[in-house]
């Protein structure tokens, strides 16, 4: 089965000013002033003949569709994301999804806009949990993200999230899988995060999941990509995509990486965006094993 793994997509979207409210104002000035050029329309449309021209099973989007969760870059993302074969996609949210409380609430924008391709809920909001079935895989959402302050973007996941889902695995007999959440479980030496960024109790999360553990952990967040190869603390693959539709630069190497997985067997291959070709071409992996 073939998989390809997007993730930090972040659309830009025009919103008026006197609509935005507090964190909004700064989040909607950085990324306008400061990222939006890095994410030019042109390396999505590439994205859209990669998926032509692969032809994956399966698509997976590991969140941050939006930059400050306004509703208006809710309804965009749904228009943009509505390019790609529907029957095969698999979303969860970001932080940058969960920005506000306003767009979590009683009716948070990201189930409204994007619940049908998220897959069966198991449970909602404060244990968020997701299984959808995908041609012979399932594939398993995690939500790791809270609307906090502009100076945070750290995430967490509950122990009982890791129980249930390993419960609602067994019942349904369920023994390959790939599990989807925003923040790395991981990250190489090079790339550690602040405790304001990081998934806080990640450790924690990592010793429930060796009672059941997937076939791999695929994420987002940190704006370049790497693959963790299993091992003893993490029998599984850790992948991160992030971010698909960036221009790559001296700090971050971007791109997505598609998965065929044979027999629980993985096959990994990454693809950066071309300038000189203005596609999208395979690109060695930047990968580590678990002491690193």
């Amino acid at each position: 089965m073939k998989i390809l793994h997007l993730s930090d997509l972040h659309f830009p979207t025009r919103i008026p000013f006197l609509q935005l409210r507090g964190k909004m104002i700064v989040g909607y000035l950085n990324y306008t002033l400061r990222r939006r050029k890095k994410y030019p329309s042109y390396v999505w449309s590439s994205i859209l003949k990669s998926v032509e021209t692969l032809n994956p099973e399966a698509i997976v989007v590991s969140g941050d569709i939006t930059n400050v969760s306004h509703e208006l870059e809710f309804q965009a993302a749904g228009k943009i994301l509505s390019e790609l074969p529907q029957d095969k996609i698999f979303y969860i949210p970001g932080n940058h999804d969960r920005y506000t409380k306003h767009a979590v609430g009683g009716n948070p924008f990201f189930e409204k806009y994007f619940s049908k391709l998220s897959g069966d809920s198991i449970s909602h909001n404060a244990e968020y949990i997701r299984i959808k079935k995908i041609g012979d895989l399932h594939f398993v959402g995690w939500d790791s993200s809270l609307p906090l302050s502009i100076l945070n973007a750290y995430g967490t996941i509950q122990p009982q999230v890791v129980e249930t889902t390993q419960k609602i695995l067994r019942e349904k007999k369920i023994e390959d899988y790939v599990l989807v959440c925003h923040h790395p479980i991981w990250n190489p030496e090079e790339r550690q995060e602040t405790i304001h960024h990081r998934l806080r109790n990640r450790e924690e999360i990592a010793v429930l999941l060796k009672k059941q553990p997937p076939l791999a952990f695929l994420h987002g967040h940190v704006h370049t990509n790497w693959v963790k190869f299993p091992g003893p603390l993490m029998p599984y693959y850790v992948i991160n995509s992030a971010s698909s539709t960036r221009l790559d630069d001296t700090r971050h190497q971007c791109g997505f990486h598609l998965l065929e997985i044979q027999n629980r067997n993985l096959k990994i291959q990454r693809y950066t965006y071309n300038q000189e070709q203005s596609k999208f071409t395979e690109a060695p992996l930047v990968s580590y094993s678990e002491k690193e």
